[in-house]
C-alpha cells in the first residue's frame, strides 16, 4: 500500500479551495495504492454489513487525500473507507477522492479529531492521545478547546491523564473512565488518597466528593503548617501536625497540672516549664448573632419594623480557627503534679474515695460525650464545605440546560405558592446566588441592585421550556443561597425536598448531605473524623 496511484481520472477541472486558495483535484484511485497516513483514531471497527457495501456498491462518499513529497496520495479522512475498499474490493477497483494540499500537522489532528468526536464512537484514549499531540506542536488547552468544539474541562481532563502514567494505564485498560481518570491523576502521588478514592469506586460512588475532600484537606494543611512557623517566628516552640499526632497519646496540658504546693502553674510561667510545646488544634468559633438596638426616641412602630427585619437574619457562619493549647509529654520531668481535672485524686476509702471514683466516672464519661460531638462537628463541618464547592460546580453546569427536567413545575408551584422563605429573601436581594451560579457578577452598591440584570435573565426566556428553566433555576439558586454549615445540624422539609429532587436529576449527594434526606445517622462523615491533637 505504498506505490504511487496507478489508476486515476479526472472527473472535473481543480477546484479551488475558498480557505487556502490551493486547487483542488477530484480524482478516481486505486484503494490499494493510497498510503495510510497518521490518524488519530487508532480502531477500525468491525463491521461486516460496511463491507459488503462497498464490494457491492463501491464507496460512495469520497476520501481525502493529499500528495506528499513523493508524489503519493496520503490518506488524510476517510481510513475506514479507504482500507476496507483495498481490502474487499469495489465494483470498478476505485475510489472517489478529494486531493487537497497538504495540511499543517496541528490542523490534520484537528480535523480528525472534530471528524470523530463530533460523529460518535471515538474513544476516550484516543481523545486523550489526540489532545496530547496537538500540545507537542504547540497548540494551547483553550486553542484546543476552541478548535475541537469540545468542553474545556474535557480537555483538561485529558491533559491531566497524560502527565500520569499510572492513570493512563487504567484508561486505556477500560478501567476508568476519562473524568475518573483526571482525578486519579491529581492524587496519583499521594497513596492515601489512591486508597480513598477507590474505595469510592467499590462502594460505588462518584469520586467529585472525595476529590473535592482531598483538596481541602490539603489546603488545610498547608494552612496548618503556615500557622506553625507564624508561631514559631514569634517563638513558640509549636509542634507540627506530625510532631503532635506523636505525642498526643502522653500529652498533658499544663492548665491541668499542679505545683507541688498544689497551686496552678501562672502562665506567664507556661514557657519555662521543663519539655513544654504547643500544640495547635481546630475549632468552629459560632459568633453570637448581631444585633440592633434601638436608640432612643425610636417610635414602637420603628422598633417593630427593626425587630421584624433582625428576625430574618439568620445565625451568622461558624469560622474555623486555632487554638493553642501548652503541653508537656513528661510530667515527672516537670516536677508538677496532676491536677483534679487530669487525675482522680487518691483519698481515704473512709471519707468517700468510692463516691469521687464513681464522680469521676461519670465527668469522665461526659467529657467524652462532649469530645465525640466536637469531632462530629468538625468533620461534618469540614465536609459540608467541600460538598458545598461540588454541589455549586454542578448547580451551574445543571442550569444551562435548555428545558427542565421532570418534576420541576411541582417544585417551582410550591417554592411560589407556599411563599418559601428562602424564595422571597432572594427576590427581595435580586438573586445573588443566581448570578454566581449563571456566572455574572453580583451586582452591588445599594439595596436592590440587579434589577436591571434580573430583566435581561428574564427577557432572555422567550419559550415556555426557558422560561420554566429560568424560574427553576432562581428557585434553587435561592435554596443554595440559604445553605451552610448550619444546614446538616437543623434540616427543614424544604431541604429535603429541594435535595431530594436533586438527586432525582442526576446530583449524587456526599455523606454530610444525605443527612438532610434522613438517610445517615449524625456520625463521622465516612469514618474519617478529625481527632483532637490534645
Amino acid at each position: 500500500m505504498t506505490s504511487t496511484a496507478t489508476a486515476t481520472a479526472t472527473t472535473d477541472e481543480p477546484i479551488t479551495d475558498a480557505s487556502s486558495g490551493a486547487a483542488e483535484e477530484f480524482v478516481y484511485l486505486d484503494p490499494g495504492s493510497i498510503i495510510i497516513g497518521s490518524n488519530v483514531r487508532t480502531d477500525l471497527p468491525d463491521a461486516k454489513e460496511f463491507r459488503r457495501s462497498i464490494k457491492e456498491r463501491g464507496v460512495l462518499e469520497a476520501v481525502t487525500v493529499y500528495r506528499n513529497d513523493e508524489g503519493q496520495h496520503v490518506c488524510l479522512r476517510g481510513q475506514r473507507r479507504t482500507v476496507e475498499a483495498a481490502s474487499v474490493g469495489t465494483p470498478t477497483g476505485l475510489i472517489p477522492a478529494r486531493v487537497v494540499a497538504k495540511p499543517e500537522e496541528a490542523d490534520r489532528i484537528v480535523d480528525q479529531m472534530v471528524e470523530n468526536i463530533h460523529r460518535a464512537g471515538m474513544r476516550e484514549t484516543e481523545i486523550v492521545a489526540g489532545v496530547e499531540e496537538l500540545t507537542l506542536v504547540g497548540v494551547s488547552a483553550a486553542q484546543i478547546a476552541k478548535r475541537l468544539s469540545v468542553p474545556r474541562p474535557t480537555v483538561n481532563a485529558a491533559l491531566a491523564v497524560t502527565k500520569a502514567d499510572q492513570s493512563r494505564n487504567r484508561l486505556d485498560s477500560g478501567d476508568l473512565t476519562l473524568a475518573e481518570a483526571a482525578i486519579f491523576a491529581e492524587f496519583e502521588h499521594d497513596p492515601d488518597a489512591v486508597e480513598r478514592l477507590e474505595r469510592r469506586l467499590r462502594w460505588g460512588h462518584g469520586l467529585d466528593h472525595e476529590a473535592q475532600r482531598l483538596r481541602d484537606e490539603a489546603t488545610e494543611r498547608a494552612e496548618y503548617a503556615a500557622e506553625v512557623e507564624r508561631l514559631r517566628g514569634d517563638g513558640l516552640p509549636v509542634l507540627t501536625a506530625e510532631e503532635a499526632t506523636e505525642v498526643q497519646a502522653t500529652a498533658v496540658a499544663i492548665e491541668d497540672l499542679r505545683t507541688p504546693e498544689g497551686e496552678p502553674v501562672p502562665v506567664e510561667d507556661w514557657p519555662s516549664v521543663t519539655g513544654a510545646a504547643v500544640i495547635l488544634t481546630e475549632e468552629w468559633d459560632y459568633p453570637e448573632p448581631a444585633t440592633n438596638d434601638s436608640a432612643d426616641g425610636d417610635s414602637e412602630e420603628e422598633t417593630d419594623e427593626q425587630t421584624d427585619e433582625d428576625a430574618e437574619e439568620e445565625d451568622p457562619e461558624p469560622v474555623k480557627v486555632f487554638t493553642a493549647t501548652w503541653v508537656v509529654t513528661d510530667v515527672e520531668a516537670t516536677g508538677l503534679v496532676y491536677g483534679s481535672r487530669s487525675h482522680g485524686s487518691a483519698s481515704d476509702p473512709d471519707s468517700g474515695a468510692a463516691s469521687d471514683g464513681a464522680d469521676a466516672a461519670r465527668a469522665e464519661e461526659e467529657a467524652e460525650a462532649k469530645r465525640q460531638e466536637r469531632r462530629t462537628v468538625i468533620a461534618n463541618n469540614k465536609a459540608w464545605v467541600s460538598a458545598e464547592t461540588v454541589r455549586r460546580d454542578w448547580l451551574a453546569g445543571f442550569l444551562t440546560r435548555k428545558s427542565a427536567p421532570k418534576g420541576a413545575e411541582a417544585l417551582i408551584c410550591e417554592a411560589v405558592l407556599t411563599g418559601n422563605h428562602t424564595l422571597s429573601k432572594a427576590m427581595d436581594h435580586r438573586h445573588p446566588m443566581l448570578f454566581k451560579l449563571l456566572g455574572i457578577d453580583v451586582p452591588s452598591g445599594y439595596y436592590g441592585a440587579g434589577y436591571e440584570e434580573c430583566q435581561k435573565i428574564a427577557t432572555k426566556a422567550t419559550t415556555p421550556k426557558g422560561a420554566t428553566m429560568t424560574v427553576l433555576a432562581a428557585v434553587l439558586a435561592a435554596w443554595e443561597d440559604s445553605t451552610g454549615k448550619q444546614t446538616w445540624r437543623n434540616p427543614t422539609g424544604w431541604d429535603a425536598r429541594v435535595l431530594g429532587a436533586l438527586a432525582e436529576w442526576g446530583y449524587e449527594p456526599s455523606d454530610v448531605e444525605r443527612l438532610l434526606l434522613g438517610d445517615q445517622d449524625d456520625h463521622d462523615i465516612d469514618g474519617d473524623a478529625d481527632t483532637d491533637a490534645a
